[in-house]
């Protein structure tokens, strides 16, 4: 049986300010099949209006031939009993947003006891997701966050019911954290949901002491294999979305053209690996 050619989605952090019409008709010329809807202060559906704002941008998108297939919360989104928490949850359930993304938690000491009572916010955030119908997702974020590889993910998530909770994995943070893809992979896959996509590279700090910094760079520039990752995935049968991060800190109109380069790079891959057509439309 053939697995279903992933959609290709945008994650809209690069959209801060911008109408959703201008969002939808900006993706939609890149030829993406959804998007990432970004909820936060700032943005054209944020927390304070999503449970007018989000059926209205839904619908819109929808007329535009875009499906929403992710809504990313703030960093902050860590609280199951937090005052936005629900009416997020409601208004992404009424629209058939199949996932929400959470916040970060980070590592100040103590790290078994510490995810003893993540675990406990999960749980109650599984029973928004049993309630109101998208599913929680915690992304692999590398650092001293918490989950910040698969492996680390799976200290939270294993033994938890995966129809409410999932994995929001990304390559390019496992690549930071050394991660074996097709093992990393194995073990997120009873949970795996999304797939973000960007790609990283070490830069040397000028100075005396040999020193690193991360550079988010375009995706044919950094240090992920991404035909060996698309092949791993497709392995699996994963058929999730794969979702085009953009975190370039550029202006818009860069971060679209680099963008344009990212989809150059991975539509072929996709195309060929999953042998169904991945092209965009034309713009």
């Amino acid at each position: 049986m053939k697995t279903k050619r992933p959609d290709l989605t945008m994650f809209t952090k690069s959209f801060r300010g911008a109408p959703n019409e201008e969002i939808g008709r900006t993706l939609k010329s890149l030829g993406f099949d959804g998007l990432d809807v970004t909820i936060r202060p700032g943005y054209a559906v944020n927390p304070d209006n999503v449970t007018r704002e989000l059926p209205r941008a839904a619908k819109l998108w929808a007329e535009m031939g875009l499906k929403v297939e992710l809504a990313t919360t703030a960093g902050d989104f860590l609280d199951p009993a937090g005052p936005t928490v629900a009416p997020i949850y409601a208004a992404c359930g009424e629209v058939g947003v199949p996932a929400i993304k959470l916040g970060y938690w980070t590592w100040k000491g103590g790290y078994w006891e510490t995810i003893e009572r993540l675990r406990r916010a999960l749980e109650g955030f599984a029973k928004l997701s049993e309630k109101y119908g998208p599913v929680t997702t915690v992304h692999t974020h590398s650092g001293n966050c918490y989950g910040s590889n698969c492996a680390g993910l799976m200290h939270l998530l294993q033994g938890l019911d995966p129809r409410y909770v999932g994995a929001y994995v990304d390559p390019g943070h496992m690549s930071l954290d050394g991660e074996h893809y097709e093992m990393g992979f194995d073990m997120v896959r009873p949970y795996l949901r999304l797939v973000a996509l960007k790609s990283p590279r070490w830069v040397q700090r000028p100075g005396a002491e040999l020193e690193w910094k991360v550079e988010w760079v375009p995706m044919r520039e950094g240090i992920v294999p991404w035909r060996r990752v698309l092949k791993a995935l497709f392995d699996i049968g994963y058929a999730g979305p794969l979702n085009f991060h953009s975190e370039y800190d550029r202006p818009r109109e860069e971060v679209l053209r680099l963008t344009r380069d990212d989809l150059a790079l991975i539509v072929p891959m996709v195309e060929e690996i999953w042998g169904t057509s991945a092209a965009p439309a034309p713009s």
